[in-house]
């Protein structure tokens, strides 16, 4: 009998059957192709006749067909997005399963849960982080996709359902993401995005509302911070919606306020004749009244010569 392992997938897959079939767990080799070599020797230091060693071989094979994704599969998942990316992995890590992981993503009535999740068995509520090592703090982008990867190629559930529950996955974050895309934000500004994290904080304190914690989570920069925050908080789009207008509305009062850094207040009387010729300049050169009469105070300085 030959054992099939042909990429780091089929890898994975053979290495998560056999710890939990001996109920043990052993290093899975970081080069697949050495996975193979390490799976029989294991049923070697197991002392199990040919007979045996057939069939949990065969066992692997089989089962490898019926649970294992695809490529495509695997990657209706949009792994070109990092928020998506830093979303998943909340909701993967926070579950721990792939019951709870279902259970968590059926709270829209178009979600359907797959019927191998409906119950809770052995199975489908293994910790998978912690049965198979899995690291619990990755710092990059691409590890988290690894591990998520790993997840959904470890878990005892059949494509059938493992496409159901991806399709229920995508479902939600739709509803998450289309809610704002936080364009308005300047991403390159760890100012803004630090001012913004804040507002959250200071907001959630005022209405009493319940954010995810994520400060334990590593991420890109304090932008995919504040989208962490938002995208994992668990509240109906409508509140997200009103959240969005309280928080670009906050946004525009800063902005006015920080243009007015430098400048104060001053009253004085202007002709009539002088008050239309300001605003017509002001019309004709698209800018407000104080920058054109700053414009032309600073020309009659430089002018004149007087040093500022």
């Amino acid at each position: 009998m030959t054992l099939n392992i042909r990429n780091k997938r089929e890898a994975t897959f053979c290495w998560g059957y056999l710890c939990k079939t001996f109920n043990i767990f052993f290093e899975r080799p970081n080069d697949y192709k050495k996975m193979k070599d390490r799976a029989l020797r294991l049923l070697d230091e197991y002392k199990l006749n040919n007979n045996d060693k057939d069939n949990i071989i065969d066992g692997i094979n089989l089962t490898s067909t019926q649970y294992l994704l695809n490529e495509e599969q695997i990657y209706s998942l949009n792994f070109g997005s990092v928020r998506y990316i830093n979303w998943l992995w909340i909701k993967i890590f926070s579950s721990r399963n792939i019951f709870m992981l279902s259970s968590s993503l059926t709270k829209q009535f178009k979600n359907v849960t797959p019927l191998s999740v409906q119950q809770q068995t052995d199975t489908n509520t293994i910790d998978i982080f912690d049965f198979f090592k899995l690291n619990k703090t990755p710092i990059s982008t691409k590890e988290k996709k690894d591990i998520i990867i790993d997840f959904f190629d470890l878990v005892a559930v059949t494509k059938t359902d493992k496409v159901q529950i991806l399709n229920n996955v995508n479902n939600d974050w739709y509803d998450i993401e289309t809610v704002d895309n936080f364009s308005w934000i300047n991403k390159n500004n760890p100012d803004l995005c630090a001012w913004a994290i804040n507002y959250i904080n200071e907001y959630s304190q005022k209405k009493n509302l319940f954010f995810f914690m994520t400060s334990d989570v590593k991420v890109e920069n304090d932008y995919y911070r504040l989208l962490l925050i938002f995208d994992t908080w668990n509240a109906h789009s409508d509140t997200k919606k009103l959240f969005i207008q309280s928080i670009k509305k906050a946004y525009a009062q800063k902005k006015f306020r920080d243009k007015q850094v430098g400048k104060k207040q001053c009253s004085f009387n202007l002709s009539q004749k002088s008050i239309n010729q300001l605003t017509l300049l002001a019309e004709l050169q698209g800018v407000p009244k104080n920058h054109i009469l700053e414009s032309l105070i600073n020309n009659k300085i430089l002018e004149l010569g007087v040093k500022k």
